[in-house]
């Protein structure tokens, strides 16, 4: 359990830190931008390389919610195996005791 959690949080601080800012912008901000913009210059200016790769499952949030299906997955997977071991072992010390 508290593995899970670990690579869940790791997860979550990595998508805070390294997630870059490429939302799509919207009308209002693109009027305001153009009415702002000299006209001169182009409307479309070339990305600045970065260092870190930055794939859409890395912006949007996705593998934070696949990380949290992941886990919740095994923990409970781990549950049913307890469970199952715990009703064994109570049905085998019944059984010794008759």
């Amino acid at each position: 359990m508290r593995f899970s959690f670990l690579i869940v949080l790791v997860l979550f601080f990595f998508h805070q830190v390294f997630a870059t800012n490429n939302q799509a912008m919207t009308p209002s901000l693109m009027a305001r931008q153009q009415a702002n913009a000299p006209m001169a210059m182009p409307s479309q200016r070339k990305r600045a390389p970065t260092i870190w790769a930055s794939p859409e499952i890395l912006q949007n949030g996705t593998l934070f919610y696949v990380a949290i299906s992941i886990s919740t997955l095994l923990w409970c997977t781990g549950k049913g195996v307890d469970m199952t071991l715990d009703q064994q072992q109570r049905q085998a010390e019944f059984a010794a005791c008759r």
